[in-house]
C-alpha cells in the first residue's frame, strides 16, 4: 500500500478527490498531494474551473513551497513576515538575508526579500530576488508577478506584459493579475514605441 501511494494512479486519484469532493475530501486530497510532494497535480488544480478547489489547491501549494528547506528555513521566513507585518522592513530584510545566505536554494526565501526590497523602494534590488526565484521554482507565480510590477515601474511595459502572461499560464483565473495586464496592454496602445514611464503610476 505504501509504495501504491507513490504511484501516478493515486496522484490522480487525489487530484480528482480535489476536483470533486466536498470541502473535508478535498483538504484532504491536497494534504495528501502535499506529503507526497506532488506539486505539478497542485499546480494544475490552479487551472480548474471551481474557486474552491482552486483556493485549498493554493494553500497547498504554497504549504508546500514554505517548507520546501525544512524546519529552520521556515521559522526564519515566519520572523520575517512577522516584522514585516510591523513595517519593521529593516529588520525583516535583516532575516531574509540570513535565511538567503544559510538556504540559497529555497526560492521562497529570495521571493520574501524581494517583497521586502520592493516595500523599500529598492526596485532593482527586488528584481533581481524575483529573477533568482524564478531560476529555482519557474512555477513560482508570485515572482513572475513581482517581476511585472518591476518591470512596469522601470518602464519596460512590453516585458511588464510577458511576465503577467507568464502569470496567468499558472493561475489564468486571477482576476487582480489580469485587469492590472489588461491595463499594461492598454498603456501600450496609447504609448506606441514609448517609454511611459510617467505614466505608469497609478497602475502599481
Amino acid at each position: 500500500m505504501q509504495a501504491l501511494r507513490h504511484t501516478g494512479w493515486y496522484k490522480q486519484r487525489l487530484s480528482a478527490q480535489l476536483l470533486s469532493g466536498d470541502h473535508r475530501q478535498q483538504v484532504m486530497a491536497a494534504a495528501a498531494l502535499v506529503q507526497l510532494g506532488a506539486e505539478q497535480q497542485l499546480l494544475d488544480a490552479l487551472k480548474l474551473n471551481q474557486p474552491e478547489a482552486r483556493e485549498v489547491a493554493r494553500r497547498a501549494l504554497e504549504y508546500l513551497w514554505f517548507n520546501a528547506a525544512g524546519d529552520e528555513a521556515y521559522q526564519l521566513l515566519q520572523a520575517a513576515h512577522q516584522a514585516a507585518e510591523k513595517e519593521d522592513w529593516k529588520q525583516a530584510l535583516a532575516i531574509l538575508n540570513r535565511l538567503t545566505g544559510t538556504f540559497p536554494k529555497f526560492a521562497e526565501g529570495w521571493n520574501r526579500r524581494a517583497a521586502v526590497h520592493w516595500q523599500m523602494g529598492e526596485c532593482a534590488e527586488s528584481l533581481a530576488d524575483c529573477e533568482r526565484t524564478l531560476a529555482l521554482n519557474p512555477h513560482h507565480y508570485g515572482a513572475w508577478q513581482g517581476l511585472g510590477i518591476c518591470r512596469l515601474q522601470e518602464g519596460d511595459v512590453a516585458e511588464a506584459c510577458r511576465c503577467l502572461r507568464a502569470a496567468l499560464k499558472i493561475i489564468p483565473h486571477d482576476e487582480a493579475t489580469r485587469e492590472t495586464l489588461r491595463r499594461c496592454e492598454e498603456l501600450r496602445r496609447t504609448y506606441p514605441g514609448r517609454d511611459p514611464r510617467g505614466k505608469t503610476a497609478d497602475l502599481i
